[in-house]
Protein backbone atom coordinates (compact mmCIF):
# COMPACT_ATOMS: atom_id res chain seq x y z
CA UNK A 1 0.00 0.00 0.00
CA UNK A 2 1.48 3.18 -0.90
CA UNK A 3 2.21 5.32 2.16
CA UNK A 4 1.58 8.94 1.40
CA UNK A 5 3.36 11.82 3.11
CA UNK A 6 1.90 13.63 5.90
CA UNK A 7 3.89 16.91 5.17
CA UNK A 8 2.56 19.61 3.28
CA UNK A 9 4.83 22.07 0.91
CA UNK A 10 4.08 25.54 2.24
CA UNK A 11 4.09 27.87 -0.44
CA UNK A 12 4.16 31.65 0.20
CA UNK A 13 4.30 34.98 -1.51
CA UNK A 14 6.59 36.68 0.23
CA UNK A 15 10.33 36.18 -0.49
CA UNK A 16 11.89 34.90 3.31
CA UNK A 17 15.40 34.68 1.24
CA UNK A 18 15.26 38.28 0.48
CA UNK A 19 14.38 39.71 4.53
CA UNK A 20 18.41 40.19 4.88
CA UNK A 21 18.45 42.20 2.15
CA UNK A 22 15.55 44.26 2.96
CA UNK A 23 16.68 44.59 6.66
CA UNK A 24 19.62 45.56 5.42
CA UNK A 25 18.75 48.41 2.74
CA UNK A 26 16.43 49.63 5.71
CA UNK A 27 19.08 49.97 8.18
CA UNK A 28 21.15 51.47 5.51
CA UNK A 29 18.42 54.07 5.46
CA UNK A 30 17.91 55.01 8.89
CA UNK A 31 21.25 55.36 9.24
CA UNK A 32 21.76 57.50 6.01
CA UNK A 33 18.81 59.66 7.25
CA UNK A 34 20.21 60.52 10.76
CA UNK A 35 23.76 61.13 9.19
CA UNK A 36 22.13 63.86 6.94
CA UNK A 37 20.02 65.78 9.77
CA UNK A 38 23.28 65.44 11.67
CA UNK A 39 25.47 66.91 8.67
CA UNK A 40 22.57 69.45 7.89
CA UNK A 41 23.81 72.53 9.28
CA UNK A 42 27.25 72.36 7.29
CA UNK A 43 25.65 70.86 4.17
CA UNK A 44 26.47 74.86 2.17
CA UNK A 45 29.75 75.20 4.05
CA UNK A 46 30.98 71.16 2.47
CA UNK A 47 29.09 71.82 -0.76
CA UNK A 48 31.30 74.69 -1.16
CA UNK A 49 34.44 72.74 0.29
CA UNK A 50 34.15 70.32 -2.39
CA UNK A 51 33.40 72.66 -5.60
CA UNK A 52 36.34 74.31 -4.13
CA UNK A 53 38.36 71.07 -4.09
CA UNK A 54 37.51 70.29 -7.34
CA UNK A 55 38.08 73.54 -9.29
CA UNK A 56 41.74 73.52 -7.78
CA UNK A 57 42.70 69.77 -7.85
CA UNK A 58 44.91 70.46 -11.11
CA UNK A 59 46.68 72.72 -8.71
CA UNK A 60 46.92 70.07 -5.99
CA UNK A 61 48.32 67.45 -8.69
CA UNK A 62 50.81 70.41 -10.32
CA UNK A 63 52.13 70.60 -6.11
CA UNK A 64 52.38 67.14 -6.04
CA UNK A 65 54.72 66.90 -9.02
CA UNK A 66 57.24 68.33 -6.42
CA UNK A 67 55.84 67.47 -3.08
CA UNK A 68 55.72 63.59 -3.34
CA UNK A 69 53.65 64.38 0.48
CA UNK A 70 49.52 63.86 -0.22
CA UNK A 71 49.15 66.21 3.27
CA UNK A 72 51.40 68.36 2.52
CA UNK A 73 50.30 69.04 -1.08
CA UNK A 74 46.75 69.18 0.21
CA UNK A 75 47.79 72.17 3.14
CA UNK A 76 49.45 73.73 0.46
CA UNK A 77 46.21 73.99 -2.19
CA UNK A 78 44.17 74.84 0.69
CA UNK A 79 46.62 77.86 1.77
CA UNK A 80 46.82 79.17 -1.77
CA UNK A 81 42.60 79.08 -1.74
CA UNK A 82 42.49 80.66 1.10
CA UNK A 83 44.95 83.62 -0.26
CA UNK A 84 43.25 83.82 -3.84
CA UNK A 85 39.98 83.07 -2.53
CA UNK A 86 38.58 83.41 0.60
CA UNK A 87 40.64 86.57 2.08
CA UNK A 88 39.54 88.32 -0.92
CA UNK A 89 36.14 87.95 -0.40
CA UNK A 90 36.19 88.22 3.31
CA UNK A 91 38.09 91.99 2.86
CA UNK A 92 35.24 92.68 -0.08
CA UNK A 93 32.35 92.06 2.29
CA UNK A 94 34.08 94.35 4.96
CA UNK A 95 34.55 97.48 2.14
CA UNK A 96 30.98 96.38 1.02
CA UNK A 97 29.45 97.00 4.16
CA UNK A 98 31.67 100.43 4.52
CA UNK A 99 29.89 101.76 0.95
CA UNK A 100 26.65 100.58 1.37
CA UNK A 101 26.28 102.39 4.32
CA UNK A 102 27.89 105.46 3.30
CA UNK A 103 25.79 104.95 -0.15
CA UNK A 104 22.66 105.21 2.31
CA UNK A 105 23.17 108.10 4.14
CA UNK A 106 24.29 109.57 0.33
CA UNK A 107 21.16 108.77 -1.25
CA UNK A 108 19.03 109.93 1.25
CA UNK A 109 21.04 113.05 1.48
CA UNK A 110 21.09 113.55 -2.00
CA UNK A 111 17.12 112.55 -2.83
CA UNK A 112 15.88 114.76 -0.01
CA UNK A 113 17.65 117.82 -2.16
CA UNK A 114 16.35 116.77 -5.14
CA UNK A 115 19.01 115.05 -6.95
CA UNK A 116 16.86 113.76 -9.91
CA UNK A 117 14.76 116.29 -10.67
CA UNK A 118 16.95 117.64 -13.42
CA UNK A 119 16.30 114.38 -14.78
CA UNK A 120 13.00 114.45 -15.54
CA UNK A 121 12.57 118.68 -16.22
CA UNK A 122 10.97 117.00 -19.57
CA UNK A 123 7.71 116.22 -17.50
CA UNK A 124 6.91 119.67 -17.29
CA UNK A 125 7.62 121.85 -20.52
CA UNK A 126 10.22 121.76 -23.79
CA UNK A 127 9.89 119.42 -26.92
CA UNK A 128 9.19 116.63 -25.30
CA UNK A 129 6.45 117.57 -23.69
CA UNK A 130 4.84 119.53 -26.24
CA UNK A 131 5.15 116.35 -28.34
CA UNK A 132 3.97 114.15 -26.03
CA UNK A 133 1.04 116.23 -25.27
CA UNK A 134 0.07 116.90 -28.75
CA UNK A 135 0.56 113.05 -30.06
CA UNK A 136 -1.36 111.51 -26.48
CA UNK A 137 -3.90 114.62 -25.89
CA UNK A 138 -5.73 114.03 -22.29
CA UNK A 139 -2.70 112.72 -20.73
CA UNK A 140 -0.05 114.77 -18.86
CA UNK A 141 3.41 113.29 -18.32
CA UNK A 142 3.88 116.17 -15.39
CA UNK A 143 1.38 113.82 -13.41
CA UNK A 144 3.51 110.81 -13.26
CA UNK A 145 5.57 110.75 -10.14
CA UNK A 146 8.41 109.05 -12.17
CA UNK A 147 11.33 110.72 -9.51
CA UNK A 148 9.27 109.38 -6.49
CA UNK A 149 8.90 105.79 -7.61
CA UNK A 150 12.85 105.88 -8.45
CA UNK A 151 13.59 107.06 -5.15
CA UNK A 152 11.30 104.48 -3.52
CA UNK A 153 13.26 101.60 -5.73
CA UNK A 154 16.14 103.09 -4.81
CA UNK A 155 15.80 103.31 -1.21
CA UNK A 156 14.33 99.78 -1.12
CA UNK A 157 17.50 98.39 -2.85
CA UNK A 158 20.10 100.28 -0.55
CA UNK A 159 18.29 99.21 2.56
CA UNK A 160 18.12 95.52 1.55
CA UNK A 161 21.83 95.61 0.12
CA UNK A 162 22.44 97.04 3.79
CA UNK A 163 20.32 94.42 5.83
CA UNK A 164 21.66 92.17 3.88
CA UNK A 165 25.44 92.87 4.46
CA UNK A 166 24.88 93.70 8.01
CA UNK A 167 23.68 90.37 8.67
CA UNK A 168 26.69 88.83 7.50
CA UNK A 169 28.50 91.11 9.72
CA UNK A 170 26.91 90.28 12.98
CA UNK A 171 27.27 86.89 11.85
CA UNK A 172 30.76 86.75 11.56
CA UNK A 173 31.46 84.32 14.61
CA UNK A 174 29.56 81.89 12.53
CA UNK A 175 31.31 82.45 9.17
CA UNK A 176 34.23 81.85 10.83
CA UNK A 177 33.37 78.45 12.42
CA UNK A 178 31.94 77.70 9.17
CA UNK A 179 34.97 78.66 7.66
CA UNK A 180 37.29 75.97 9.54
CA UNK A 181 34.76 73.43 8.76
CA UNK A 182 35.14 74.44 5.05
CA UNK A 183 39.19 74.14 5.41
CA UNK A 184 39.08 70.83 6.89
CA UNK A 185 36.70 69.90 4.95
CA UNK A 186 38.61 71.05 1.88
CA UNK A 187 41.34 69.11 3.01
CA UNK A 188 40.40 65.87 2.87
CA UNK A 189 38.15 66.48 -0.11
CA UNK A 190 41.53 67.49 -1.61
CA UNK A 191 43.65 64.99 -0.01
CA UNK A 192 41.41 61.87 -0.89
CA UNK A 193 38.87 62.89 -3.27
CA UNK A 194 39.63 60.37 -5.79
CA UNK A 195 39.20 57.56 -2.91
CA UNK A 196 35.50 58.96 -2.12
CA UNK A 197 34.82 59.37 -5.89
CA UNK A 198 35.56 55.14 -6.33
CA UNK A 199 34.02 54.59 -3.15
CA UNK A 200 30.75 56.56 -4.38
CA UNK A 201 31.02 54.81 -7.87
CA UNK A 202 31.50 51.57 -5.83
CA UNK A 203 27.91 52.12 -3.64
CA UNK A 204 25.91 53.21 -6.85
CA UNK A 205 23.84 51.32 -8.91
CA UNK A 206 24.06 53.13 -11.66
CA UNK A 207 26.34 51.41 -14.42
CA UNK A 208 30.16 52.63 -14.05
CA UNK A 209 30.09 54.28 -17.38
CA UNK A 210 27.43 56.63 -16.77
CA UNK A 211 29.01 56.75 -13.03
CA UNK A 212 32.42 57.95 -15.08
CA UNK A 213 30.20 60.09 -17.21
CA UNK A 214 28.47 61.98 -14.68
CA UNK A 215 31.93 62.97 -12.31
CA UNK A 216 33.23 63.79 -15.43
CA UNK A 217 30.30 65.89 -16.18
CA UNK A 218 29.69 67.56 -13.06
CA UNK A 219 34.13 68.49 -12.59
CA UNK A 220 33.66 70.21 -16.15
CA UNK A 221 30.52 72.18 -15.39
CA UNK A 222 32.03 73.17 -12.27
CA UNK A 223 35.14 74.25 -13.68
CA UNK A 224 33.59 76.16 -16.24
CA UNK A 225 30.91 77.95 -14.13
CA UNK A 226 33.96 78.97 -11.44
CA UNK A 227 36.90 80.05 -14.19
CA UNK A 228 34.72 81.10 -16.75
CA UNK A 229 31.41 82.76 -15.65
CA UNK A 230 32.13 83.66 -12.29
CA UNK A 231 35.63 84.70 -12.96
CA UNK A 232 35.12 86.30 -16.00
CA UNK A 233 32.37 88.41 -14.07
CA UNK A 234 34.59 89.07 -11.51
CA UNK A 235 36.97 90.64 -13.79
CA UNK A 236 34.12 92.80 -15.65
CA UNK A 237 33.06 94.34 -12.04
CA UNK A 238 36.79 95.05 -11.60
CA UNK A 239 37.60 97.27 -14.60
CA UNK A 240 34.01 98.42 -14.10
CA UNK A 241 34.81 99.65 -10.69
CA UNK A 242 38.03 101.09 -11.62
CA UNK A 243 36.57 103.07 -13.93
CA UNK A 244 33.90 103.65 -12.03
CA UNK A 245 36.47 105.22 -9.70
CA UNK A 246 38.49 107.04 -12.85
CA UNK A 247 35.25 108.76 -13.69
CA UNK A 248 34.54 110.08 -10.05
CA UNK A 249 31.64 108.25 -9.04
CA UNK A 250 31.50 107.40 -5.31
CA UNK A 251 31.32 103.39 -3.85
CA UNK A 252 32.89 102.08 -6.74
CA UNK A 253 33.70 98.99 -5.06
CA UNK A 254 29.98 98.82 -4.36
CA UNK A 255 29.02 99.26 -8.27
CA UNK A 256 31.72 97.03 -9.61
CA UNK A 257 30.49 94.50 -7.42
CA UNK A 258 26.85 94.81 -8.26
CA UNK A 259 27.99 95.32 -12.20
CA UNK A 260 29.46 91.76 -11.51
CA UNK A 261 26.27 90.31 -10.64
CA UNK A 262 24.35 91.41 -13.63
CA UNK A 263 27.73 90.51 -15.96
CA UNK A 264 25.99 86.92 -15.59
CA UNK A 265 22.85 88.32 -17.14
CA UNK A 266 22.79 87.31 -20.62
CA UNK A 267 22.59 89.73 -23.96
CA UNK A 268 21.96 92.87 -20.95
CA UNK A 269 24.89 92.32 -18.88
CA UNK A 270 27.11 95.23 -17.16
CA UNK A 271 25.59 97.71 -19.38
CA UNK A 272 22.28 97.94 -16.76
CA UNK A 273 24.84 99.45 -14.72
CA UNK A 274 27.24 101.24 -16.49
CA UNK A 275 24.63 102.82 -19.33
CA UNK A 276 22.48 104.70 -16.67
CA UNK A 277 25.79 106.22 -15.33
CA UNK A 278 26.95 107.38 -18.49
CA UNK A 279 23.66 109.06 -18.86
CA UNK A 280 23.41 110.76 -15.41
CA UNK A 281 27.01 112.06 -16.21
CA UNK A 282 26.03 113.47 -19.53
CA UNK A 283 22.82 115.16 -17.75
CA UNK A 284 24.12 116.38 -14.77
CA UNK A 285 26.98 118.15 -17.27
CA UNK A 286 30.27 116.24 -16.85
CA UNK A 287 30.66 115.51 -20.15
CA UNK A 288 34.45 114.12 -19.75
CA UNK A 289 33.66 112.01 -17.31
CA UNK A 290 30.59 110.73 -19.44
CA UNK A 291 32.44 110.22 -22.43
CA UNK A 292 35.60 108.62 -20.67
CA UNK A 293 33.02 106.15 -18.81
CA UNK A 294 31.51 105.25 -22.31
CA UNK A 295 34.72 104.57 -23.90
CA UNK A 296 36.30 102.33 -20.89
CA UNK A 297 32.93 100.13 -20.51
CA UNK A 298 32.47 99.41 -24.31
CA UNK A 299 36.07 98.69 -24.83
CA UNK A 300 37.23 97.05 -21.86
CA UNK A 301 33.62 95.99 -19.28
CA UNK A 302 31.57 94.68 -22.40
CA UNK A 303 33.63 93.03 -24.80
CA UNK A 304 36.59 91.18 -22.20
CA UNK A 305 34.23 88.37 -21.94
CA UNK A 306 33.88 87.62 -25.63
CA UNK A 307 37.73 86.55 -25.79
CA UNK A 308 38.01 85.76 -21.88
CA UNK A 309 35.14 83.40 -21.70
CA UNK A 310 35.77 81.08 -24.45
CA UNK A 311 39.61 80.97 -23.44
CA UNK A 312 38.55 79.79 -20.07
CA UNK A 313 35.99 77.57 -20.61
CA UNK A 314 36.79 76.02 -23.27
CA UNK A 315 35.24 73.80 -26.33
CA UNK A 316 34.35 70.80 -23.81
CA UNK A 317 31.69 72.54 -21.41
CA UNK A 318 28.26 73.58 -23.20
CA UNK A 319 26.85 76.28 -20.69
CA UNK A 320 24.00 78.11 -20.80
CA UNK A 321 24.01 81.21 -20.14
CA UNK A 322 20.33 82.44 -19.31
CA UNK A 323 19.56 79.06 -17.13
CA UNK A 324 22.62 80.25 -15.32
CA UNK A 325 22.20 83.38 -14.58
CA UNK A 326 18.20 82.38 -13.22
CA UNK A 327 20.19 79.59 -11.10
CA UNK A 328 22.53 82.04 -9.64
CA UNK A 329 19.45 84.73 -9.21
CA UNK A 330 17.12 82.28 -7.85
CA UNK A 331 20.11 80.30 -5.59
CA UNK A 332 20.38 83.89 -3.84
CA UNK A 333 16.82 84.14 -2.77
CA UNK A 334 16.68 80.64 -1.37
CA UNK A 335 19.92 80.47 0.41
CA UNK A 336 21.74 83.64 0.35
CA UNK A 337 25.04 84.13 -0.82
CA UNK A 338 25.60 80.68 -0.75
CA UNK A 339 23.19 80.69 -3.62
CA UNK A 340 25.95 81.98 -6.31
CA UNK A 341 27.26 78.20 -6.19
CA UNK A 342 24.78 76.25 -5.17
CA UNK A 343 22.09 77.36 -7.74
CA UNK A 344 24.81 76.78 -10.93
CA UNK A 345 25.44 73.18 -9.05
CA UNK A 346 22.08 72.10 -9.13
CA UNK A 347 21.80 73.04 -12.70
CA UNK A 348 24.67 71.25 -13.57
CA UNK A 349 23.89 68.02 -12.04
CA UNK A 350 20.57 68.26 -13.93
CA UNK A 351 21.96 68.43 -17.41
CA UNK A 352 24.56 65.66 -16.10
CA UNK A 353 21.60 63.58 -15.31
CA UNK A 354 19.08 64.31 -18.16
CA UNK A 355 22.21 63.38 -20.49
CA UNK A 356 22.09 59.86 -19.05
CA UNK A 357 19.04 59.41 -19.33
CA UNK A 358 19.19 60.61 -22.95
CA UNK A 359 22.00 58.45 -23.75
CA UNK A 360 19.99 55.55 -21.76
CA UNK A 361 17.01 56.07 -23.22
CA UNK A 362 17.41 57.43 -27.01
CA UNK A 363 16.52 54.41 -28.78
CA UNK A 364 13.48 54.60 -27.08
CA UNK A 365 12.45 58.23 -27.49
CA UNK A 366 13.62 57.77 -31.07
CA UNK A 367 11.35 55.11 -31.56
CA UNK A 368 8.11 56.73 -29.44
CA UNK A 369 8.73 60.12 -31.69
CA UNK A 370 8.53 57.83 -34.74
CA UNK A 371 5.69 56.46 -33.76
CA UNK A 372 4.05 59.44 -32.63
CA UNK A 373 4.37 60.99 -36.15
Amino acid sequence: MEKRSTSKKYNSTLEINAVPAYFLLACLLVALYYLLILLAPFSTVLVFAAVLATAFHPVYRAIGTRIKNEAVSSLLTCLLIILLIVIPFIVLIFLLAGEAVNLYILLQHKLGQGFLDPLFQWQHSGPVYDWYTRVFPGFDPSSWDITGQITAFVKDFSGILLSRVQSFVTGILGFFVNFLIMIFAMFYFIKDGSIIVKKIMALSPLPEPYERKLFTRLKTMINATLYGIFFTAIIQGFLGGIGFAIAGISQPILWGTVMSFFALAPYVGTAFIWVPAVLILLFTGSFGAGIFLLIWSILLVSSIDNFLKPYLIGASAKTYSLLTFLCVIGGIYVWGFPGLVLGPLVLTLLIAMSEIYEAEYRPLLKELDHGGM
